[in-house]
């Protein structure tokens, strides 16, 4: 199977160990880093969840844990990997607030946002809530863009976001075409018009949800212009870090 000449990039990745409903211990974030270098993936930007209400890691926390895996991916000699801080954010009304005190960390301290609703949330909620952030001044992605039950019914919203200067991030494992998928459909027409800006693993585990990202642009590789396929799976990751325009 062909293999990409350049590394790629994840931007949404659970890999943080203990901090939310991702990696349960040290071990598993050590394993899940094994696998994401298998997959050619050598920049993560860290997305733990973040909901208000709820007990988050906080964006020193952040930094404390990140530097102890890049010590111990170098005690154990494992190939290095750039990783960098953020969140992936549950939207709700306090959410602007949050942000304005720091408790939130924006994705690698850029001013790129990743937000995710319920999946079952009305498109005018959703909409609303990604307006309030452009409003002020956040560059917004909306995680996940295939999982909602509104955009998989009727497309053109997302369509939409995306004149509104929203950005669509997709889960690698949901591009596959699973038999029977419910994302698959949805996710091909996205591709072909060339509305998705990022593919992200949301690895959660080391088993079952885990960072692969090979297979994924193996798939895109055959069925999308290979420079478009560059920018989704790299290219405008790294722009994230840079804080340039995607």
């Amino acid at each position: 199977m062909r293999i990409p000449d350049y590394e790629l990039a994840d931007m949404h990745i659970h890999i943080m160990p203990e901090v939310d409903d991702g990696s349960e211990s040290m071990e598993m974030t050590m394993e899940m880093l094994r696998i994401a270098r298998e997959n050619r993936i050598g920049t993560m930007i860290l997305t733990p969840h973040y909901k208000g209400g709820h007990r988050n890691v906080s964006p020193e926390g952040q930094l404390r844990r990140i530097a102890y895996m890049q010590d111990a991916m170098a005690q154990e000699e494992m190939e290095e990997a750039d990783l960098y801080r953020g969140n992936e954010i549950m939207y709700d009304s306090s959410v602007p607030e949050a942000l304005e005190n720091g408790r939130i960390c924006s994705l690698a301290d850029s001013s790129y946002l990743l937000v995710e609703f319920k999946p079952w949330e009305e498109f005018s909620y959703i909409q609303e809530g990604l307006r309030n952030l452009s409003y002020d001044g956040w560059r917004v992605i909306l995680a996940h863009c295939e999982r909602y039950d509104c955009i998989r019914k009727n497309p053109e919203l997302a369509r939409e976001l995306t004149r509104n200067r929203i950005y669509l991030q997709v889960n690698a494992d949901d591009v596959l075409p699973h038999f029977r998928s419910p994302f698959a459909k949805l996710i091909s027409g996205l591709l072909k018009e060339e509305l998705v800006s990022f593919v992200g693993t949301d690895a959660h585990k080391d088993t079952g949800r885990s960072p692969e990202m090979l297979r994924c642009w193996q798939y895109l590789i055959r069925k999308c212009d290979p420079d478009y396929v560059r920018e989704i799976t790299r290219e405008n990751a790294l722009r994230i870090i840079r804080n340039e325009e995607v």
